[in-house]
């Protein structure tokens, strides 16, 4: 047992066999199972309510979760010897889910479907008011957008990421706006049939899958950013990761969406919605907020090798985009 924190797991009701390291995170083997030990980055009230959200989520039959453990005085958090709160939930074996793997797409998808089932059905139980967040957010990202470029067009001299940022910005602001347009076209016409609690962050990290004897177990984790919104952004967010990771294919997204239709229907103005946050420039807009929030003194050769692929790629996504056009699935 990892002397370091020792005083933290004397603070919990079990025992620790084992410790290994995690994505920034302690994994446990212990007598209650596999656990993970990390550090608190939110504050207690967002960890309150995550511990409420995953005790509902439970209940309504979505158990596989990373529900958090309260320590032998009841607290859902526990200072080390340095005053720094951590926090320990469940944990599970198994690998994260291979998005460039069918069958794997296919389980993740299906649990996304599973997970929008129980989150709507807990948020169409909550009796106390709840915040819901409007999703395609357009307008405040083009803003942010215009920040990025008149930074950058002050600046004498420029390194070659700037300078190559500056000739595609013209041509990826204009994608943009054309999103905030149809956003506030539509105002007021978002589907409430899909409002519901959000993984917020679903992709291949958030998804494990043990294959041991009989059918593979899928776990769900990393509910950090969890909220109440437009589920189908979840869906979203998981389908642009991985048609990207398998070359923009478009059997993989028609696939996607006919797997979670046929247990989450789907409705036209649903795919559409769908369109129209595919068509946000998403991967250079976080690349502007990843280079306006770090040193320029020295900008990463990663971030040019990015905004290379992003302007590389853009080819194949408006070949992929105008396929998604004619998608009529019923």
């Amino acid at each position: 047992m990892s002397e370091k924190n020792s005083e933290i797991y004397e603070a919990y009701d079990m025992e620790v066999y084992q410790t290994s390291r995690g994505r920034g995170a302690v994994i446990l083997k212990t007598d209650m199972g596999i656990l993970q030990l990390k550090q608190l980055d939110v504050n207690e009230s967002r960890l309150n309510a995550e511990f409420l959200f995953k005790e509902k989520m439970f209940e309504s039959d979505f158990c596989n979760i990373d529900r958090c453990i309260r320590n032998k005085e009841n607290e859902l958090y526990t200072y080390d010897r340095y005053g720094n709160p951590f926090v320990l939930r469940m944990f599970f074996n198994g690998k994260e889910c291979n998005i460039t793997d069918q069958y794997e797409i296919n389980m993740a998808v299906d649990n996304l479907a599973k997970l929008h089932i129980a989150g709507k059905k807990v948020f169409d139980s909550t009796e106390s008011d709840v915040h819901i967040r409007i999703n395609g957010d357009f307008k405040k990202r083009n803003m942010e957008l215009k920040r990025v470029r008149n930074f950058i067009s002050k600046k004498r001299p420029r390194k070659e990421f700037e300078d190559i940022y500056m000739e595609a910005f013209n041509y990826f602001f204009k994608q943009a706006l054309e999103c905030e347009r149809s956003c506030l076209d539509n105002e007021g016409g978002e589907n409430k049939s899909h409002l519901g609690y959000c993984h917020g962050m679903y992709n291949q990290h958030s998804v494990l899958i043990n294959y041991g004897e009989g059918e593979p177990v899928i776990a769900t984790i990393n509910f950090d950013k969890f909220y109440v919104g437009n589920q189908l952004t979840d869906l979203y967010h998981f389908m642009r990761k991985t048609v990207e990771k398998n070359n923009y294919n478009y059997n993989v997204l028609l696939n996607i969406l006919k797997r979670y239709d046929a247990i989450c229907p789907l409705s036209q103005e649903d795919i559409n919605y769908i369109y129209n946050l595919y068509c946000y420039p998403e991967k250079f807009y976080k690349i502007s907020n990843q280079y306006i929030n770090s040193p320029k003194n020295w900008i990463s050769p990663k971030m040019l090798e990015k905004l290379h692929k992003v302007i590389q790629d853009e080819d194949k996504k408006k070949e992929l985009l105008d396929l998604m056009k004619n998608i009529k699935l019923n």
